[in-house]
């Protein structure tokens, strides 16, 4: 079952219950006053906004890649989004982390994340399986785990969820806004294709694109907080606290590509009143 989407936050329309209220509290709870993307002024200040963050996330992350410095990305990234959220709307530091998705999370998100995310995971003892060599953790993935997190979970759900899809989100279905934002992901990855190389570039462009979709839609029932999306990302990017054996490279690129753009789309078959504890708001 796929999720019903909602008919936009800030289009004034009765209650209709499902997308519309969930989207229509998350609106009420994390923005002052609501400016939908739309005309080419407001465009631009959202394209400007998205650029700057995105520049952050993708600038200080080009230092080292492994996840190692994962909190300072975070740190730099959160900074930014502060001084961008508050040059829009004037408001105390408390309403601008609430804004951005770091307020208190949907615990049933939260759940069908960690569900998923844990089949996502079966990829290495697959890997394993398959080649017939052992798959490895490194001797410090405790840290390297807290730096994927903050980086690949926390710093890049803030950009993609808490603000991409946020601002698109206003005024338009749920189904529209992660239209909109799948192009803009997709095309916030080519630094990776020129880095890295084609293949992985254009792998890594393809899985940001497609998990736009189930990332959004844990954003939205988790009570429009990036906590959900950002325990799943952080699972698609495990592959960095092991070792993979050269022999066993190639099954795992498969598996691994195969995994996350299909495994994360089991969350659409939640129903989206399941997700969502209409008694609670964000």
């Amino acid at each position: 079952m796929t999720p019903e989407p909602g008919h936009g936050v800030a289009q004034p329309a009765p209650r209709t219950g499902g997308a519309d209220a969930t989207a229509r509290r998350g609106s009420e709870a994390t923005t002052d006053a609501p400016s939908v993307v739309r005309s080419a002024r407001s465009w631009l200040g959202f394209l400007t906004g998205f650029a700057v963050l995105a520049g952050v996330l993708f600038g200080t992350s080009a230092w080292d890649a492994t996840g190692r410095f994962g909190v300072a990305i975070l740190a730099a990234v959160l900074s930014t989004a502060l001084i961008v959220e508050r040059i829009r709307h004037r408001s105390s530091v408390a309403a601008v982390l609430r804004r951005v998705g770091l307020g208190r999370p949907g615990g049933r998100a939260l759940a069908v994340a960690a569900a998923v995310s844990g089949l996502v995971l079966l990829v290495f003892p697959a890997t394993a399986i398959v080649s017939g060599t052992a798959v490895q953790l490194r001797p410090d993935w405790p840290w390297l785990l807290i730096g994927v997190f903050a980086f690949h979970g926390v710093a890049e759900e803030l950009v993609w969820r808490g603000f991409a899809f946020r601002r698109l989100r206003e005024g338009r279905s749920f189904w529209a806004a992660t239209a909109w934002t799948m192009p803009l992901i997709a095309v916030a990855h080519i630094p990776i294709v020129v880095t890295v190389g084609p293949a992985v570039g254009l792998g890594a462009m393809a899985v940001a694109a497609v998990t736009s979709l189930p990332l959004a839609y844990l954003y939205e029932t988790g009570r429009c907080t990036i906590w959900a999306p950002a325990v799943l990302h952080t699972a698609i990017d495990t592959f960095k606290l092991v070792v993979i054996p050269a022999a066993a490279l190639p099954t795992f690129s498969l598996l691994i590509i195969v995994a996350s753009l299909t495994v994360p789309l089991l969350a659409l078959v939640v129903p989206r009143d399941v997700l969502t504890d209409s008694r609670s708001r964000p």
